[in-house]
C-alpha cells in the first residue's frame, strides 16, 4: 500500500510541474486505460479459476453486486465532487 501511495504521489508532483505536455496527457491517458483493461482481465481470469469463488456464487452473487454497485457509485460520487469543488471551469476536453 506505501508504494502505491508513493507512486501517486510521484505522478501528482510530475503532473503538478509541468513536465507533461499536452501531447504526453493523451498518451498518458491511452496508457491508463489499457493497463487498466488488462488488470479487470486479469482479476476475471483469476476469479473465473477460484473454484471455492465459482462453488459459491450462488450465496454471494447478490452481496458482492451490491457491495461492487455501492462502491462504484461512491467512486462516482467523489470524483464529481472533487470536480466540482477543485476544478470547476477548469476541466478541458
Amino acid at each position: 500500500m506505501v508504494k502505491i501511495a508513493l507512486f501517486l504521489a510521484a505522478g501528482f508532483l510530475i503532473g503538478c510541474s509541468g513536465h507533461i505536455k499536452e501531447k504526453g496527457l493523451r498518451w498518458s491517458g491511452r496508457i491508463q486505460t489499457i493497463f487498466l483493461l488488462l488488470l479487470i482481465f486479469c482479476m476475471g481470469a483469476s476469479i473465473g479459476r477460484n473454484e471455492e469463488v465459482i462453488s459459491s456464487l450462488s450465496r454471494i452473487g447478490m452481496g458482492a453486486f451490491l457491495f461492487a454497485a455501492a462502491t462504484a457509485a461512491g467512486s462516482l460520487l467523489l470524483v464529481w465532487l472533487v470536480q466540482r469543488c477543485f476544478f470547476s471551469g477548469e476541466v478541458k476536453k
